[in-house]
């Protein structure tokens, strides 16, 4: 069993399909079905059947999944020992998050990690949550972003930041004359009942955001006008700009870009804990606790930052 070979399988049982399969490794779909059915008739074995779901693992498929995992895990803890004899002069990072988060977090955080630690490989892999937390039990991610509550309840984690997901309405809009000021937190809050018949752009379905949505409106009786739902956080923000309606933004997404007004929700606000998943057996080397550290004074540096904006008005863009 080769390295390679594992990997192919791997990625197979992963994206269910081989067109999936070849885009994931970069390989021709027509040399990755080959490859297929020649180990299928070197092993004896069929590891794969053919469903309306997709490439679906047989018996003999899981037992080989299992054992490939377990080969890549040790494999990864292999490499991250022996990069560690360096100390933090060479290494690499497998790191993990979500797509929708990707395109603020990485401008953040790799510039200055690559200044600081310039040997120090960075790998990213884009996915969503439930497939994050796969990468990391099977040990193919060293560090990954994600938002509590885990499925994986044996996932060990560290704390990031309490992350408020707030209100944003565009300007002018008249929600923001009812805007009530917390003495305690110095920012401006919306009540729920106001929220009630407005023009809200939000989230499609498999978003987390989208069940926050849920979770509100349901919990204090409001009965939203749903303009617009997009899997797109850009999208949503724009259209907002724009003055289509009011939408839900996380404070790790904003910046001085957008022409919008943010607002929490209620007296208190709404939030949620973001956290670093680490894979729950398994060797964490010097440059994921560097890149981890790194990750949490930023995003920390950050929400104090917004804190004092918010703190002297509702609006902080251009």
């Amino acid at each position: 069993m080769e390295l390679k070979e594992v990997q192919y399988i791997l990625a197979i049982a992963e994206c269910g399909s081989l067109s999936k399969a070849a885009q994931h490794l970069y390989v021709a779909q027509s040399s990755l079905s080959q490859f297929l059915k020649n180990y299928e008739a070197q092993s004896g074995y069929t590891l794969f059947i053919r469903t309306p779901q997709g490439l679906k693992p047989t018996c003999e498929g899981a037992l080989y999944i299992h054992t490939a995992r377990q080969i890549m895990r040790m494999q990864n803890n292999l490499n991250n020992q022996l990069m560690e004899l360096s100390g933090l002069q060479r290494g690499k990072v497998c790191f993990s998050l979500s797509s929708f988060r990707s395109p603020y977090l990485l401008p953040l955080v790799l510039p200055a990690f690559r200044r600081k630690y310039p040997n120090i490989e960075v790998a990213i892999t884009e996915a969503h949550m439930a497939r994050q937390e796969r990468l990391l039990a099977e040990g193919r991610a060293d560090v990954a972003f994600l938002s509590l509550p885990l499925e994986n309840q044996e996932i060990p984690y560290l704390k990031v930041i309490e992350e408020e997901i707030f209100l944003a309405a565009p300007d002018g809009h008249p929600i923001t004359a009812q805007a009530r000021r917390n003495p305690a937190t110095g920012r401006m809050w919306i009540d729920y009942p106001t929220m009630n018949g407005q023009d809200f752009l939000l989230y499609s379905i498999n978003h987390r955001l989208s069940t926050f949505s849920d979770q509100i409106f349901t919990e204090h009786h409001i009965a939203p006008k749903i303009i617009q739902t997009h899997d797109s956080f850009e999208t949503l923000i724009r259209l907002a700009e724009v003055g289509m309606g009011l939408t839900f933004i996380p404070e790790t997404y904003i910046d001085n870009r957008h022409s919008l007004s943010y607002f929490s929700i209620g007296e208190t606000g709404q939030f949620r804990t973001l956290v670093l998943g680490y894979p729950p057996v398994g060797y964490l080397s010097k440059a994921t606790r560097a890149f981890s550290n790194m990750v949490i004074d930023m995003l920390q540096e950050q929400h104090r930052a917004l804190d004092a904006k918010l703190k002297e008005g509702s609006h902080i863009g251009h």
